[in-house]
């Protein structure tokens, strides 16, 4: 809001009805969104759905790993796939001896 004070300090009449009329654009073109979302939310009432009717429950086609190597470590079990960074638990440890 500094700025915006500090514009009209220093801004000549024309720049003051330039932004003016910036913003009475940005106003009326909010207002006609806000309209919009009411309208799809009131059709989706209307036809009995939700949102989550209409959002893609498979958006993440990446395939869960299972995990190929366990390790219990102070009580705690600890997995990990073979991919990626080795955990700390798993450093200096024959790996053949803790497959899953």
């Amino acid at each position: 809001m500094k700025e915006v004070r500090s514009f009209i300090k220093t801004a000549s009449l024309t720049e003051l009805e330039k932004a003016q009329q910036i913003i009475s654009d940005a106003i009326a073109k909010y207002t006609e969104q806000l309209q919009a979302k009411q309208e799809v939310l009131d059709l989706l009432k209307e036809k009995g759905l939700t949102l989550e009717d209409l959002q893609d429950t498979s958006a993440d086609k990446r395939t869960k790993v299972k995990a190929k190597y366990r390790i219990e470590v102070d009580g705690e079990v600890i997995e990990w796939t073979g991919r990626g960074r080795r955990p700390k638990a798993f450093e200096g440890v024959d790996l053949q001896k803790h497959l899953a």
